[in-house]
This record gives C-alpha cells, structure tokens and sequence, in this order.
C-alpha cells in the first residue's frame, strides 16, 4: 500500500518523515492505490440473445413438438375407441350412443389442442416492457369432502406494456404455500425491457442481464450462475 503527501500528492519513501517534493510533515495517513471493489461477475449481458436460432435450441423445441403430436394422435381418438369397445361388449351401451358421446368428447380433446397448439406458436411473441407488479391475498371455494372451504392464496401479476401498445399479464400463484409456476415475479424487476417468447419453457427473456447473479434457461426453467454458458441442469445453451 503506497503513501502519498497529503498536501501535493508526490508519493512519499515508506520511511520518509517530510515531503522530498513540498516538505510537508509527514502524517499518519494512507491513501490505497487499488480501485473501490466492484462486483466480479460481470458475465452478463445487455440485449436479446440470438439463442433461439441455435441448432440445440431449435432441436430441442422440435423434440416438443413431437412430443404434442404423439400425445395428440393418442388422446383425441382415445374416447371414441373406448366407448365403442364398451358397446361392443356391453348391452348398456348402444353403437349410436358411444359414437355420439365418445365423438363428442374427443372433439373437445381435439379442440383444447388446438388451442394449446395457438397459445404455444412462436407467432405469438413480442417485445415489451414491464410497467407493474403486484401481488394480491385472494380466496377461493373449495371442496373438501362433504364440506366447501374458504382456501387463501397468494397471486403475483405482472403487467407489461408491448411494442405495439397491448397490455398483457402474468399471473403466478401460491396455493397453501405451494408455488405454482412462479418463476417470473422474482425475476423481472419494472422497467425492465423483455422478450415474450410462447414456444419455449421459460417465455420471458430479460434485454439486460450485465446486473444478474443468474440466469434462467429457457428450457428447463432452472436457473444458472450469470457465467455459465450452457445449462447446468439440460445442457441447452442460455440465451446470454
């Protein structure tokens, strides 16, 4: 640790009692050379990621859509099979009815399809700002047997104000002390600039990210150390 004068600044013998340059009396104080410490991790980064065009990425949201596709073949015609197996071998159940009911239920599993199918689409997705968090202690009815009960729980909803002018929201909840899908509410500060993207696990991507300790991957949902590259949990790359 050097010394310095305190009246003309010339760096002074560590056993120097006057100033060579000035010769001011030496006094019992130090000045450190070293900078103020700053935070270390200065991993992360400022601006969208271009992570989504990254052929593990684009794999891995591919494997997804197999995935749904699987399950869709499976579940919509799975209705109407059962019911007319069950009027095969049963009298209770006519031909007419199973087709009529079990047509009917897998016309609705082909719908929420649909629907999950449009809610998921990459098209979807937008730019925005957050402009409000809140949280709110709500009630519920519920039935608990033979009972209906009062449950309390916690709801954290974020609000953001798109590009374009829309709002949309984000609602996390906390039933009887169990998270469900809050992920984002700790997460994104108001001000903070995202990016909304529906086809991916985790669908918000914060724009600034050099202030993060952490990062979340977006298709795991785990969060990692702001330094690490790849995923600690999946192995995907993070949008950084």
């Amino acid at each position: 640790m050097a010394k310095y004068c305190q009246n003309c600044g010339e760096e002074l013998n560590s056993k120097a009692k006057f100033c060579a340059e000035c010769g001011e009396a030496i006094i019992s104080q130090t000045v450190e050379t070293e900078s103020t410490q700053v935070n270390s991790k200065l991993c992360g980064s400022v601006g969208f990621s271009d992570k989504i065009n990254d052929p593990k990425i684009l794999e891995s949201i591919e494997k997804r859509k197999k995935f749904s596709r699987g399950c869709a073949f499976i579940m919509i015609p799975l209705p109407l099979i059962i019911y007319l197996i069950v009027s095969f071998v049963s009298e209770e159940v006519e031909t007419i009815d199973a087709l009529v009911i079990g047509g009917a239920i897998s016309f609705v599993f082909f719908l929420f399809i649909l629907l999950s199918l449009y809610i998921s689409s990459a098209k979807r997705g937008w730019d925005g700002v957050v402009i409000d968090k809140r949280y709110k202690d709500k009630t519920r009815r519920v039935n608990n047997g033979d009972n209906w009960e009062i449950e309390h729980y916690d709801e954290y909803v974020i609000t953001f104000r798109t590009d374009s002018g829309k709002k949309e929201r984000c609602v996390e909840s906390f039933y009887q002390g169990r998270a469900v899908d809050l992920d984002y509410y700790q997460y994104l500060e108001i001000g903070d600039r995202v990016r909304y993207y529906p086809q991916l696990n985790y669908h918000y991507e914060k724009y600034d990210k050099s202030h993060d300790d952490y990062i979340p991957c977006m298709m795991c949902k785990k969060y990692n150390d702001i330094c690490n590259d790849i995923c600690d949990s999946c192995g995907n790359p993070l949008f950084k």
